[in-house]
């Protein structure tokens, strides 16, 4: 539906830039903008907590639908059988029909909702994780794993910190744990569900 007026862009939010995104940049041939963002700002300034949010940004640059965790194609790592969101791809096509009148488009109030207003913790944990990114660049490791655990405890439902934190070095070893781990014995969940509208 590019004719029609709609860009899909995403972001990769990887402290290795280039290098740690590159692979899935390949694997993935995008036909669309794919950018990298090395310091995390687009996380900050859309207070995301885990990768995917999509957003809806319409022509005049508001944001419309926010933070939905949806992945339209998944793959079944097993049997590899793979999956696409029909349902929600059927959302975005509406919306691209429709524009403010799609029913899958939110109101301001519950946008900003979903999008959430970061608190006193949220800044002092951003403040962590950024300094335990320098300590990281600077090969100061011991230093960067007890500021990205600092800002693990400050904020547990930012998954965005866990995953980077992790991925810089190894999880098991440097925080005792694993991604599947966490996610089976976290009493957070990793993806809220989603908020769709009901079948018509």
């Amino acid at each position: 539906m590019h004719d029609q007026g709609f860009e899909v862009i995403t972001v990769a939010c990887e402290t290795k830039g280039r290098a740690g995104a590159e692979q899935w940049l390949a694997a993935a041939q995008p036909k669309h903008p794919s950018l990298i963002d090395p310091h995390h700002l687009v996380p900050e300034l859309y207070n995301t907590r885990n990768v995917p949010a999509v957003f809806w940004i319409d022509e005049a640059g508001r944001i419309v639908r926010a933070n939905d965790p949806i992945y339209i194609r998944r793959e079944n790592r097993e049997t590899h059988e793979v999956t696409i969101n029909e349902r929600y791809l059927e959302g975005v096509r509406d919306w691209i029909r429709n524009g403010s009148a799609s029913r899958w488009v939110t109101e301001a109030a519950e946008t900003a909702r979903r999008i959430g207003e970061p608190d006193a913790a949220d800044t002092q944990a951003r403040a962590h994780f950024r300094l335990g990114i320098y300590l990281h660049e600077q090969g100061r490791t011991d230093e960067a794993i007890a500021q990205f655990k600092r800002a693990h405890e400050l904020k547990p439902d930012n998954w965005n910190y866990k995953r980077q934190a992790w991925n810089l070095g190894d999880a098991q070893r440097d925080y005792g744990t694993t991604v599947i781990e966490a996610i089976r014995n976290g009493t957070i969940p990793f993806y809220p569900p989603l908020e769709m509208p009901d079948p018509v």
